[in-house]
């Protein structure tokens, strides 16, 4: 995996709307680097997904309120992108269009990662395959620039920065591509 300081450039493909495209509010408070890329997880949040494509905006807004509640207190929405039900990508965190800035994920950091969220519930049913397609767009594009092998079978070890899946200290290996519950 590349460093921080060696991102590749942003491609033109897949075209990934802005924090300002949605008005999400600035951070509640300090974002880090994640400066050592090994892995991409994919979540999805849970949320009703019959909405319609101008209502994503506000559920972008409703996100950014309930991860950065006293609940949950993040400074942010926890994931670097989000993936919409008619295949629009968009920029979740604040920096990650700039470069790899370190997620947040119920269950803990487990670090070395770039979170990448359908917006949507997806436990009883697929995402479309708009989304679908969107997403892996997504993921070849940060692998591409993050240096991330995505071949059948490739994973990622590293040493576990603490879930409630590995404590601190243990070393993990998951799958280059991996799911939430792979790692919480």
């Amino acid at each position: 995996a590349r460093s921080a300081g060696a991102a590749a450039p942003w491609p033109a493909d897949p075209a990934v709307r802005p924090r300002s495209a949605w008005a999400a509010p600035p951070p509640a408070g300090a974002l880090a680097a994640e400066p050592d890329v090994r892995f991409l997880l994919v979540h999805h949040t849970a949320t009703a997904g019959g909405y319609a494509e101008g209502d994503v905006p506000g559920l972008l807004r409703e996100v950014f309120r309930a991860h950065t509640a006293a609940e949950k207190g993040w400074p942010d929405v926890a994931y670097n992108f989000f993936v919409d039900r008619f295949g629009g990508v968009w920029e979740g965190r604040a920096g990650s269009l700039a470069g790899p800035v370190r997620a947040d994920a119920t269950g803990g950091d487990q670090g070395h990662a770039q979170l990448c969220c359908f917006l949507g519930d997806h436990r009883t049913g697929p995402p479309t395959p708009r989304a679908r397609e969107a997403m892996v767009g997504l993921l070849a594009a940060l692998a591409d620039r993050h240096g991330i092998d995505t071949a059948a079978g490739t994973t990622a070890s590293f040493v576990s920065r603490g879930s409630n899946r590995w404590p601190a200290g243990e070393t993990v290996t998951v799958r280059t591509i991996a799911g939430h519950r792979d790692v919480s």
